[in-house]
This record gives C-alpha cells, structure tokens and sequence, in this order.
C-alpha cells in the first residue's frame, strides 16, 4: 500500500511540473514584455520631447534641419506600431495567464483531493497491515493446534482400532453366550409352559367338580382333559379333526347372566387377568376399571378405578403375576399401573399419534406399542432408555407378544399385512398378505396359531410355521363395522368369538367350523375375552354395557 501511494504522488508531481513549465515561459515572457513596454513608453515620451522642442526652437527662431526631423518621425512611426504590437501581445498573454490560473487552481483542488485519498488509503494499509499480522499469528497459533490435534487424533484412531478389535472379539464372545443363555430360556420357558398347561388343566378339572357339585351332578364322574396329564391320546392330531389343544370343558357362552353399566361412555376394550380374579375394562371415559371376579364365576363386583390416561383406552393386558395392568390410549401414550396401591409406574410416551395396541414380551420387563403413527415400539422398563422405534409404513391395530414367542412380535396393519418383527434387530422378517383391514390379532402358542380379525368381515386363521391362511370363519350377518374390533380364541381353543356391529355375538367352532350367534347387545359389540378357566365369557358394547355369559 505504501508504495502504490508513492507512485501517486510521484506521477502527481511530474504532471505538476509538466502542467507549470509552460506557466513559467509565460510568465517570463510576460515580464520581458512588460520591460520592453516600460522601454517603449520611456522611448515615446523622449520622441515626443524631441518631436516638441523643434516647434519650440522654431517658435524661438531656431532652425532645425527638415531631414533629420522626418527621420526621428520614423522612428516613432516605428516604435509606435511595435508598442501596439507589443500591448496586444500583452492583452493575449494575460488572457493566457487567466486560464491557466483557472487551470491551476483546479489542479490544485485535485490535488488536495488525491492527497485526502491518498491519506485515507494510507490509514486503510495501515488497518489492513495490523490485521494480516493478526491473522498471520492466527493462522501460526492454529497450525499449531493443528498439528497438536493431528497428533491426538493418530493416537486416539490407533487407541480406536485397538478397542474395536476387542469389542469385536467381545461381541463374537456375546452371540456365543446369548445363544447358550437363549437355548436355556427357551428349555426354561418350555419347563415352565408345560408346568402351567398342568396347572391350569388342573384347577379346571377343580373347578368343573366344584361346578358339577354345585348344580347336583358332584356323583358323575368327570371326562379327562384332552391334552392333560391324565389324558395324552391326542397328543399328535391335526387340524382337522378335534385338535389336541382343545378342551372339552371350556363353555360355550350360550346365556348371559349379568350386565355391568362399566363406564360413563363407550366400552372399547376388556380382558380378564391370568390368574382369573380380575376383569378389566377401559372406555372413552379415559378410566380403566378392575372389577372382582368370585370364585363361584358367576359374581363381579367393583374393585378400583384407575386414572391418570389423557385419552380413550383402547387395549388392555395385565401382566403374568396379574399384580399390574397395561393400557394404551389415544392420548398417544401407554400407562401401567399397580393394582395394590392403584398409582401409575410407568407413562410410554413418545409416538405421535393414538396408540390402539399395548403389550407385554414374555419376561414382562419389556413392552410393544403399536401406533396410527405407523410405528411400533419397544420400551425396556428396567433400563428405561429411549425406546426402540420399528418403521411400519403403516398405521397399526394390534400387536401381539409374551407367552412361548420370545423375542418375535407381530402386528396387525391398516394395509391388510401382518408382519412378523425380530425384536432384537428390529427388522421385520415376515409378512403375510389377506384380504382386508386387520383389527384385531390372537396367539394360541400351543398350535402356532395366529388369529386375525378384518374389516372385510372375516377372520382368518394363520399357521405361524407355514406362514400361510389354513382357515377363514365368516358367517351371514357378521359385520366387522370398527378398526379396533377385538376377536378371541378360547383359553384352549377349541372356539373363536367376536362381535358384530348390529350387537351380535358370533362363535365358532375351529375345528368344524360350526357358527352360532346370539343378539344380547343394544350396539357394536367392540370386544370380548374368555376367563382364563373356560367357563366364563365377557363381551363389551359401545354403549356402556359389559354382559357376562355362562353357558
């Protein structure tokens, strides 16, 4: 910057010097002619003296010579005209030096203003000369840094690669104890199915004794249990005849014998706890409520009421130890609560619509959502970190997990897929395709069978081995009018039951598939659960009323 100022005010000077040379000729010129003018006029003046003293030396009678006379007239002759010459010349040259003063004094202002310039331009290098030598500090000062991160990196990239060749050696060691603590969940699990199966097959053979005895018949001998410890012949039937899994006590819910006025509202979803003391309904009321279910089978009365939900509840499930219940709602959140002190442990929130679909996986320390977000996810209570979100590019109904699926869920969509998730991975490794809108979704794991319910009112049974549609019960008048409809199988089987939208309940027989109906409803049957025992049916309306049914 300095020197490009320099060469301003060099190239400045120079033109200075070029334009004033001719001023200086001027002005010389000028003053030698005002010399001569000064000369001229003196000269004059001396001619005019002499041109007057003749006349004089005349008028005194002296006599001049004629000659001499006429030659000193042409000298003044002379002199005069070079006077004029030189007064026209002056008149010129003055106009020249006015011009030029103009000329000057212009040049002058330019002047003044280049060198403003100039000056503005030298405190501007001089800003600009500080910060480049701030920014040259800056750049040595980062480089440094640099270098030094450089160098940090290199060391943390190797410290990288050395811990994730152990981490993978690590995860190669995980997979090999996982499978081997999977096999022993699995044979554990298998124990403890078996173990239940028993027991359940025990205390109905209790129950339908304690039944016969009630109603006089306690003398007649009772049929084993197909299936049971005392009763293994049809252990290896197929699908076709009576099947091995069902239960010949298990009743057909023929007569209602009670009606429950349960919530304010509409009832949309109900269930009856594993171990058989409890039935739960959930409605629009935003409430849940846990009513006693007696020994007898044939009293239900009022246990608690749990609130705490933003919005209808629209599934139900208690848990294996039947002492919690989980509920979704459409306030986009699933809530579980304790049934001994009634208070929330757990609020599910993070979907960004209605949740229709809430369930426990088989260890009951892990739950599945299902969302009209298109997503499904899986909440770790223990841990309590951030859910893992499975995409289902549509908007779910139902999901279905826990008992004998270990780490499989499957859910039910509004684009008529049931698919098939691996919730470790995530990834869902299945779909199946039917025919209409799913509602609904039940699990027999004793059979591997899967139950769905449609919108194209039909409800289709699905071999889970085979991946494939074995069964499709539908029958004259049968209307599946909602998009939570919740279709059952029996506790053992042996029936399906669902409800229509004229308040019809329709049962069929699986193995024959024999249908029968019964009108007892005002209005669409929403849902319907059989008691873990078999002898007891509920099925709730929209219009408040949950009938329960004998046969």
């Amino acid at each position: 910057m300095d020197a490009l100022s320099g060469q301003i005010l060099q190239r400045l000077r120079l033109r200075t010097q070029r334009e004033t040379r001719g001023y200086k000729e001027l002005i010389a010129a000028y003053g030698y002619l005002e010399s001569q003018l000064e000369q001229s006029r003196k000269k004059i003046s001396w001619l005019e003296y002499e041109k007057e003293k003749p006349k004089k030396d005349t008028e005194n009678g002296s006599e001049v010579e004629d000659t001499a006379l006429k030659a000193k007239l042409e000298e003044l002759k002379v002199i005069q005209h070079e006077l004029n010459d030189a007064i026209k010349k002056k008149a010129e040259y003055a106009d020249k030096v006015c011009s030029q003063a103009d000329a000057l004094k212009k040049m002058e202002e330019d002047l003044g203003l280049s060198q403003t310039r100039c000056n503005e331009l030298e405190t501007l290098n001089k800003a600009l000369q500080e910060k480049l030598t701030t920014a040259e500090e800056t750049v040595t000062v980062l480089s440094r840094t640099s270098e030094a991160i450089m160098g940090e990196h290199q060391s943390l990239q190797a410290l990288y690669n050395s811990r994730q060749a152990k981490f993978k050696d690590m995860e190669r060691d995980l997979a090999h104890l996982t499978q081997q603590v999977l096999g022993h969940k699995m044979k554990e699990a298998e124990d403890l199915n078996n173990e239940t199966s028993v027991s359940k097959k025990l205390l109905q053979l209790t129950r339908l004794k304690e039944l016969q005895e009630s109603v006089g018949i306690g003398n007649k001998k009772v049929p084993p249990l197909k299936g049971s410890v005392g009763d293994m012949s049809g252990a290896n039937e197929k699908l076709g005849a009576t099947p091995s899994f069902v239960d010949d006590v298990v009743i057909y819910p023929a007569t209602p014998f009670d009606t429950l006025e349960a919530h304010d509202v509409e009832v949309s979803a109900l269930c009856f706890s594993p171990d058989g003391n409890y039935l739960a309904t959930g409605g629009g009321d935003k409430m849940v409520k846990v009513w006693n279910v007696k020994q007898d089978l044939r009293t239900v009365d009022s246990r608690c009421t749990l609130s705490g939900s933003g919005g209808s509840i629209m599934s139900l499930q208690f848990d294996q130890s039947s002492g919690v219940i989980l509920a979704a709602s459409q306030d986009n959140t699933a809530r579980i609560w304790g049934l001994q002190d009634q208070r929330t442990k757990h609020t599910l929130s993070g979907h960004s619509n209605k949740v229709l679909a809430a369930k426990f996986l088989e260890d009951n320390y892990k739950v599945v959502t299902g969302s009209h977000d298109s997503t499904l996810k899986l909440w770790d209570l223990q841990r309590g970190m951030n859910p893992k979100t499975f995409l289902a590019i549509s908007r779910c109904n139902d999901v279905i997990a826990g008992r004998g699926m270990g780490s499989t869920i499957i859910s039910g969509h509004l684009d008529q897929k049931v698919r098939l998730w691996d919730a470790r991975s995530g990834n869902a490794n299945e779909e199946i395709m039917l025919e209409g809108k799913i509602t609904s979704l039940d699990h027999l794991p004793e059979r591997q069978l899967l139950l769905a319910c449609c919108r194209d009112n039909t409800i289709r049974l699905i071999d889970l081995r085979q991946k494939s549609v074995v069964n499709t019960f539908t029958a004259e008048g049968f209307n599946v009018s909602l998009d939570w409809s919740r279709a059952c199988f029996s506790p053992e089987g042996k029936y399906i039951a669902a409800g229509s939208h004229d308040g019809t309940v329709f049962v069929w027989e699986v193995a024959t598939g024999k249908v029968r109906s019964k009108k007892e409803h005002s209005s669409v049957v929403v849902s319907c659960s059989w008691h873990p025992s078999g002898y007891l049916f509920a099925s709730a309306e929209r219009t408040k009323k949950v009938t329960l049914w004998r046969q």
